[in-house]
């Protein structure tokens, strides 16, 4: 019904609040990678399902209730991993001098991202109707494949640990550990 949509649209808002707070407490218990793969595979599914609903929304009463259903499990895959977790790992795969750079950039994709979404989102629902969710179906499932594929746990792991795998991984030269940024240093003795 239409009167329901402000009671959804608060509910959705506090299961995103509810569902970060309880992600800044899980990521170090599950990792990292876990959380991502997780979060995009619920995204990926609540996508999918969504998809079927809207299209047999006309033909079977209840499938609002299951398309509301969706979009919460959506925002909750959402809020496990891909919303938080991108901004720690980039603070853990880069060194401590590129990581302004990469900051920078990983938050202006995301939220170029976040607008080209939002901006190209109506046009799309005009034109693809029931199945405009295909397309995010798609992009957490590729996602999804490449985090299972590429990007190790991070999760107590020191940078050259992290960087060891990517080495392995992609066999390309390594960082050098006589850099000084990567050096062990003493603990600092205080004056008294």
């Amino acid at each position: 019904k239409e009167d329901d949509v402000q009671y959804v649209t608060a509910g959705t808002g506090a299961v995103n609040v509810l569902i970060t707070i309880c992600a800044i407490f899980v990521v170090e218990l599950m990792g990292r990678r876990f959380l991502l793969l997780l979060g995009f595979s619920v995204c990926f599914t609540a996508c999918c399902v969504l998809t079927g609903a809207l299209a047999m929304q006309d033909v079977i009463s209840w499938m609002p209730y299951v398309s509301i259903a969706c979009v919460i499990s959506y925002v909750i895959g959402h809020a496990l991993g891909p919303s938080p977790i991108p901004a720690l790992l980039v603070t853990e795969i880069f060194l401590q001098s590129s990581r302004p750079a990469a900051y920078m950039v990983a938050g202006t994709v995301h939220w170029l991202s976040n607008f080209t979404v939002g901006l190209v989102f109506p046009f799309i629902q005009v034109g693809l109707g029931a199945y405009s969710f295909v397309i995010f179906a798609v992009i957490c499932f590729l996602t999804t494949v490449y985090i299972f594929l590429i990007i190790p746990e991070t999760k107590s792991k020191t940078f050259i640990e992290i960087n060891q795998i990517f080495i392995k991984m992609n066999k390309v030269p390594g960082v050098h550990p006589e850099k000084e940024e990567l050096k062990e240093f003493p603990p600092s003795t205080a004056r008294q």
